[in-house]
């Protein structure tokens, strides 16, 4: 194998992706606690995947209800956290085969994510997965982390800062991984899960293309 380390992504890839509900019980929570008991389409969709400009967000908020948005953000990050614990331990939300086996490989290995750091430490650690990469990465649940996302390289950097090298391979499940991969000047592989089997791309293509974790091992093995 030529990689000096391998990064995984996490939902998708690691684990299966958080049901729906999680997101839609975290912001109809966060809004009521805000004193928002009727929100608008507009705002129950900002405050559930934040689809809307931070800053409009923001302003409507303040203008419309006097609320401070990054503070019910935050709120909503944490409920986020909770419900995708509950989700764990019921079963809707568990490991891919061969997700273990993707950290016995014969070199360093962490995790970039774009869910929460507790989250990811939370639900890794429920299948004993987390203390078995050298780092993990995901966001704190503070508004301005909104622009850190993938494709956003800037975790990414920091976890190879981290592993000591820049010889390694991402493991996404998005496009927007590849691309991250591509920012931070690394080689990509995208693990085609049925959810993403019309997946395609319209600028960086993935060095290694997949439809498992047991056929990137066997990728990189043999590169």
């Amino acid at each position: 194998m030529n990689y000096d380390a391998v990064v995984f992504d996490m939902d998708g890839v690691l684990v299966e992706r958080t049901p729906s509900w999680v997101f839609d019980e975290a912001a109809t929570e966060a809004l009521t606690a805000a004193g928002v008991d009727d929100p608008t389409d507009y705002e129950f969709h900002a405050v559930r995947t934040l689809n809307a400009d931070p800053e409009a967000a923001t302003d409507h908020f303040e203008t419309e209800h006097g609320v401070d948005f990054p503070a019910l953000w935050s709120h909503r990050d944490e409920l986020l956290t909770d419900r995708q614990a509950t989700a764990v331990a019921r079963d809707e939300k568990t490991t891919y085969e061969h997700a273990a086996a993707a950290t016995e490989l014969p070199v360093p290995t962490a995790v970039v994510s774009n869910n929460l750091q507790r989250a990811v430490e939370t639900v890794l650690g429920a299948f004993d997965l987390a203390d078995r990469f050298e780092t993990l990465y995901g966001l704190a649940p503070d508004l301005s982390e909104h622009d850190k996302r993938k494709p956003n390289p800037v975790y990414l950097r920091r976890a190879l800062d981290e592993l000591g090298t820049d010889d390694a391979v991402y493991v996404g499940d998005r496009p927007s991984d590849v691309a991250a991969a591509h920012n931070a000047g690394i080689d990509s592989a995208f693990v085609r899960r049925p959810f993403a089997a019309d997946t395609t791309f319209e600028e960086e293509e993935p060095t290694y293309d997949v439809d498992s974790l047991a056929a990137f091992r066997d990728a990189i093995r043999g590169s």
